[in-house]
């Protein structure tokens, strides 16, 4: 990740948060940096997704992020194995039809989604053949706290006129408010990658961030 400047917050003072990473317990390895949930309205992560190697993705509290870089390409926890292992799951799957998609209710909002069309073998079975045998859909998605926006690895970002102009790579944080968003795959610099001041992010919704003016670093 890009240095910071100026009045903006030195390396020393954030911690960088690359999505897909090894994360690390006092005791060793527990997974990868699957997703981040941020308070879209404070600006700030309050959970760390993180994917065990047998898939289940956990809500992990923010505070137990280790500050500061961390030595090697790894994020850092305060806290051991187990009390990951103790955090819910939040990852479903379902088989659903066109009209039993899941819904964010009182306790929780839908965060990101993955959605594949797959056959509907009833309908075959009595000949039903054409386009109304693909009307099942295999949908893995998190629940995540109400009113939180989820992101992840190859979340979009789009300018106010909702063009893209790249893909969330991972962010830089002060304690545990966002300093800036990291992109890759864009063109803003000659690089390919930038980092955006939080001050630039129009919006923060899940799978997806607006930035209203390219001040990349």
């Amino acid at each position: 990740m890009r240095k910071l400047s100026g009045a903006e917050a030195t390396p020393q003072e954030t911690t960088p948060l690359q999505l897909g990473l090894p994360v690390r317990c006092t005791d060793g390895r527990v997974g990868t940096l699957s997703d981040v949930v941020i308070d879209p309205n404070e600006r700030r992560v309050s959970h760390l997704v993180v994917e065990a190697p047998n898939g289940a993705a956990r809500l992990v509290p923010a505070d137990f992020l280790v500050q500061g870089p961390a030595p090697g390409q790894a994020v850092f926890l305060s806290c051991s194995i187990e009390d990951v292992s103790s955090c819910p799951t939040i990852r479903s799957f379902s088989y659903v039809g066109t009209e039993e998609f899941p819904r964010s209710d009182d306790r929780s909002d839908i965060g990101v989604e993955d959605m594949q069309i797959v056959p509907n073998f009833g309908a075959a079975e009595f000949g039903a053949f054409g386009a109304d045998l693909w009307t099942g859909y295999a949908l893995t998605y998190d629940r995540i706290p109400p009113g939180s926006a989820e992101l992840r690895r190859g979340s979009i970002a789009v300018s106010v006129d909702g063009d893209e102009i790249g893909t969330v790579d991972g962010f830089l944080v002060a304690g545990d408010r966002l300093t800036h968003v990291v992109l890759r795959h864009t063109r803003l610099t000659g690089t390919g990658e930038a980092a955006i001041p939080i001050d630039s992010v129009a919006a923060i919704e899940t799978d997806r961030i607006t930035v209203a003016a390219p001040d990349v670093n």
